[in-house]
């Protein structure tokens, strides 16, 4: 009798116990859930706090992602985005980090990791290269394309597009003007893991020729598959390497305070910038039609001194003081909405540079901690649409005194 008590008594505590884990993890689900709807369905406050300088972390009010005044649910704003992202290579000057972001979600008695990729990633490699005098360029190139979870996507359909800008070079300011605009189109259907080759060394064999000129070259490659499309850029100096990445915030542009600024005109205007509508990259047929030369001020004089006489500097200036030694900053006169790659025309070390800077980076941000694993976590995943390109947000929570998953 007594062995059968002490059996019934560890049988109605294990009941419990069971109970109050079960309703431990749905109150993680909800919170899980609360979080997910604030990140994706709500703007946030200010509403255009994506782009917005004036808005810092500091004084943003709200959080939400949410493209303001989208007519569905379900649509993620770039720009938010962008507040997110931060390169290994270059500090983002306006980003909103885990502490803060923690507070605005509410979630500091909380761990969380926030995750933003593409449905369909597209991983550009360079494997080979054409040498024209002193110059360098990327010829030949590996795309892979692979899902969310990394596996390979057979049967997708990519378009390449190859741009390469030539460039007589001036004097005084090394201002100089565009000679010609090369575009070279290339399609591949990737293997059964995903892979495929896209070769532009007859092209450039073709054009590459005469005095030496400066040239700017860079890639963009959209990937189609079942619906699903993606895409990516990749830009490099045609000498060597540079830090060829930076940020689009608003329409100031922010890059490695290395970089020198390079004055080129298109015609009777200035064209510090190419703007590539890639979401039409299969649509048009004429490509060179979705290339748009646009407008840079940049903020930084011939003696390397901050511009804080023009308004537009002296807005980022006032907002950002410590960016105007760490960055080389510039507004952009004019960002084509279809746009999610911008290709900056600058100079690295005396040599021509196209720095490409994506407006939908990928986000993994984490809070929390990372010492030991949780007892329990709630992970959820919403598809969202960024630029009508479709994205997974995903969203992990946990109690921080449980620790990282």
């Amino acid at each position: 009798m007594i062995v059968l008590l002490i059996l019934a008594a560890y049988e109605m505590m294990g009941a419990v116990t069971s109970t109050t884990e079960t309703t431990y993890e749905e109150q993680l689900y909800t919170v899980a859930e609360r979080v997910m709807d604030k990140i994706i369905l709500t703007p946030g406050y200010p509403t255009d706090w994506g782009t917005n300088i004036q808005v810092t972390p500091d004084t943003l009010q709200d959080f939400g992602l949410a493209l303001y005044g989208a007519h569905s649910p379900y649509v993620v704003d770039p720009d938010k985005v962008m507040r997110l992202a931060n390169l290994s290579t270059l500090p983002n000057p306006l980003l909103l980090n885990t502490t803060r972001l923690a507070q605005l979600l509410n979630l500091e008695g909380y761990g969380f990791r926030l995750r933003i990729r593409p449905m369909l990633v597209v991983n550009i490699t360079p494997t080979d290269y054409y040498y024209y005098q002193s110059y360098r360029f990327m010829s030949r190139f590996n795309v892979e394309v692979y899902n969310y979870y990394g596996l390979g996507i057979p049967n997708a359909n990519v378009t390449a597009m190859y741009v390469l800008v030539q460039v007589q070079p001036g004097t005084g300011n090394n201002q100089g003007d565009v000679e010609l605009k090369n575009v070279f189109v290339k399609t591949c259907l990737t293997d059964p893991v995903g892979r495929c080759t896209l070769d532009f060394s007859n092209d450039l064999r073709g054009v590459l020729k005469g005095q030496v000129k400066w040239f700017f070259p860079f890639l963009i490659v959209r990937a189609e598959w079942q619906g699903f499309v993606s895409v990516a850029g990749y830009g490099s100096t045609s000498t060597g390497e540079a830090p060829v990445q930076g940020y689009v915030i608003g329409n100031y542009v922010f890059l490695n305070r290395t970089i020198d600024i390079t004055y080129i005109k298109k015609g009777n205007k200035n064209a510090g910038a190419v703007l590539v509508k890639d979401e039409l990259l299969q649509a048009v047929p004429e490509y060179q039609d979705l290339l748009n030369f646009t407008t840079v001020t940049w903020c930084r004089d011939s003696y390397g001194n901050f511009r804080s006489n023009d308004p537009l500097c002296n807005n980022a200036g006032r907002v950002l003081p410590s960016a105007q030694q760490w960055y080389l900053i510039g507004y952009v006169n004019y960002i084509e909405p279809l746009s999610s790659h911008i290709f900056i025309f600058a100079q690295y070390r005396g040599n021509p540079v196209a720095i490409v800077i994506s407006r939908i980076p990928n986000i993994d941000v984490s809070y929390g901690g990372q010492t030991a694993l949780p007892a329990n976590s709630v992970t959820l995943r919403r598809v969202c649409t960024i630029y009508s390109y479709p994205y997974v947000v995903e969203l992990t929570v946990w109690r921080k005194v449980e620790g990282f998953p």
